[in-house]
């Protein structure tokens, strides 16, 4: 079943400017709305004003790592309903084990080829369109 992704906002958090760009235009080539940032300590603002339909969250950040960004949206209730997907060159494990420890909805890891970035991009969407988990 193909999701008519024009209708999802993506929310991508990256301090990698290279990263940040190429997930941008991979995103919007397959028609999603999405909105950066270079900062986690944006997320709550960004959320708010925005209501993105799913964050891609970097795990290796400066200021504030991924996971102390999913310890911290546990204390805002507008972002409990927002899906967050750690985004990283992290190995499958590493990330299996961040995502078992935590409110992360899923992984992608970095070097995921276009296609299958989108099509996991994809079921991550549908599932939080659907209520699933």
């Amino acid at each position: 079943m193909a999701l008519m992704p024009g209708k999802a906002k993506i929310l991508v958090i990256d301090d990698d400017d290279k990263a940040l760009g190429i997930a941008r235009r991979q995103l919007e080539a397959a028609g999603y709305d999405v909105i950066t940032s270079e900062s986690a300590l944006k997320l709550p603002v960004i959320v708010q004003r925005e209501k993105p339909d799913l964050v891609l969250l970097d795990v290796e950040m400066p200021a504030l790592r991924g996971e102390h960004v999913l310890e911290l949206s546990k204390m805002f209730d507008f972002l409990r309903n927002i899906p967050i997907v750690l985004h990283s060159a992290k190995s499958d494990e590493e990330l299996q084990a961040l995502v078992a420890k935590s409110s992360a909805r899923g992984y992608i890891r970095k070097t995921a080829n276009h296609l299958a970035f989108i099509q996991q991009i994809e079921k991550y969407v549908l599932d939080s369109t659907q209520g699933g988990a």
